[in-house]
């Protein structure tokens, strides 16, 4: 074994574990290329020689492949039913079709055409768990990420998808250094059965005529299980090198329903765009610069085993988010000094501006000539003269409104009036609340100041009838009230005195008496 130098593993640096049943090799996956690869016994040293590689080499990410004759492939409909049911139905078809597995993969195929038009799925199953676990367990002693476990077959389903035109019924031969012969069935790209078989050591023997005899046999075991139809042809796709494929085609007889198809891995490898040329019919390199740059997700493996890779990911996540976030808070800090700096150039401004302006108008203060008082206390005065000039005020909307009332009682007649105004209203009597007042006036917000007047007068002719006197003032009262303006009315006294307190006194005739009455007006000037 060639001795590594341990290095800081690149982020997109991979590499694959190639597991037969006799041999393991290791694919290395750097900057976009295949790169080396190594070799190792399924031995006791072999595993030491692998372990020391481990100690040695970059931790990075690894993908296990197995080329073995103990995975199983299964065909069978379940009911087309989904979650937790579909769940349970896969799991109890494994443990009838696998009792003694070790790994499971499942694979959704379509529905069928008629009927109830059931799932159709590919079962795959390792039941040999010796050849994976003593490989696993050194990868999780050194907690080596492992990104997925899957097969050759399942690697050539992913494979065939980039050839082109590639036949609903194709029969893909290729060989393996460490495997052998792998015959693999694909109907409509999905994978249907697999064959390996072993090959004598590469130079001894020529490959063709043992590789023609066993894609006979495959032949006839498609045709027993009655997968390609009677109307269709099978198309057979060798995978090799240029030398091999002629000799196949030396040894290749005629059949009108077989078809043959000669695909140069050399070629494959240039459509692929990777430099690497091949002398030997082996597919290895291809496949697995096909899984390595592809990325095949994972079949076999389990959350448990993919555990480090799954912490891997989440750690890069979280450093490629810490470093969003310092970018983020580099290019916002940077904006807001950028603000900063911005409003003090602009305060700084301000600022010159103003002590420009000051100057000027210090100067221009100079020549002015002396005043008694400072152009301050000049505007205060103005202003306090344009508010008195607001509220200033005459007694015509007092008159008025009390002329208006007067003209409907001609029997009342004006002794005295004192007249005043305010910006709140005066002489409230508790007696006469809100729902007396006109809706307009009900809102104070609305009035600008209040004219108050108070009222001596009496009632002239006079027969002595005070109730017909009294009744008179309250109906001047209520007249007065009818008007928009008013806000209150207040009756200080009547002809007669009709408290409860008061005492009653006069004579039958009533003679010479006079009917006097007092009352407050308050009106509201918008």
């Amino acid at each position: 074994m060639i001795s590594l130098l341990k290095s800081k593993s690149d982020f997109f640096d991979s590499r694959a574990l190639y597991i037969s049943t006799d041999k393991i090799s290791v694919y290395h996956w750097h900057k976009g290329k295949l790169g080396s690869s190594y070799l190792f016994d399924k031995d006791d040293t072999g595993r030491e020689n692998f372990k020391r590689y481990l100690q040695e080499s970059a931790n990075t990410p690894i993908n296990i492949v197995v080329d073995i004759i103990e995975e199983e492939f299964r065909q069978d409909t379940i009911p087309h039913v989904f979650g937790s049911d579909r769940k349970a139905i896969i799991e109890r078809k494994q443990s009838r079709l696998f009792r003694d597995a070790a790994y499971f993969y499942t694979q959704n195929q379509g529905r069928e055409e008629a009927g109830r038009r059931d799932d159709r799925l590919l079962f795959m199953a390792i039941n040999n768990r010796d050849i994976l676990t003593p490989w696993i367990t050194l990868l999780d002693e050194h907690k080596i990420p492992l990104r997925g476990i899957l097969s050759i077959p399942l690697l050539l389903q992913s494979f065939v998808k980039t050839i082109p035109d590639l036949s609903d019924h194709a029969l893909v031969v290729s060989l393996h250094s460490i495997s052998g012969l792998r015959q693999t069935y694909f109907h409509s790209k999905h994978l249907q059965i697999s064959r390996l078989s072993k090959l004598p050591r590469f130079g001894t023997v020529s490959y063709a005529p043992r590789i023609i005899a066993d894609v006979e046999k495959i032949q006839r075991y498609i045709n027993s299980l009655r997968l390609v139809p009677n109307d269709a042809s099978l198309d057979v796709y060798f995978m090799a090198d240029r030398s091999t494929l002629n000799q196949l085609k030396n040894e290749t007889i005629a059949s009108p329903m077989v078809r043959r198809n000669y695909l140069d891995i050399n070629k494959l490898f240039e459509s692929d765009d990777s430099n690497l040329s091949r002398s030997t019919p082996f597919c290895d390199h291809l496949l697995m610069h096909h899984l390595l740059e592809a990325r095949v997700k994972n079949c076999y493996a389990s959350d448990k085993e993919m555990r480090y890779s799954k912490m891997r990911n989440i750690r890069y996540a979280m450093n490629i988010a810490s470093i969003l976030l310092l970018v983020t808070s580099f290019i916002y800090g940077g904006i807001n000094i950028m603000g900063a700096l911005t409003y003090q150039q602009e305060s700084e401004a301000s600022k010159s501006k103003a002590a420009f302006y000051q100057t000027r108008y210090n100067l221009a203060r100079e020549r002015l000539p002396k005043t008694p008082v400072e152009p301050a206390q000049v505007k205060i005065a103005v202003d306090a003269a344009k508010t008195l000039k607001q509220y200033k005020s005459t007694p015509y909307e007092m008159l008025t409104y009390l002329g208006k009332g007067l003209e409907k009682f001609p029997e009342i007649k004006l002794d005295n009036l004192e007249w005043s105004y305010s910006i709140s209203p005066v002489g409230n009597d508790t007696s006469n609340n809100d729902s007396d007042l006109p809706p307009d006036l009900n809102d104070e917000n609305k009035v600008k100041y209040y004219q108050i007047s108070n009222i001596k007068a009496h009632i002239d002719p006079f027969d002595g009838n005070y109730r017909e006197a009294i009744s008179l003032v309250n109906e001047f009262a209520e007249t007065l009230r009818s008007f928009e303006s008013t806000h209150q009315i207040i009756i200080e006294s009547f002809p007669l005195d009709i408290s409860s307190d008061a005492q009653l006194q006069g004579d039958y005739g009533g003679v010479g008496k006079e009917a006097l009455f007092t009352l407050t007006a308050i009106i509201g000037i918008n």
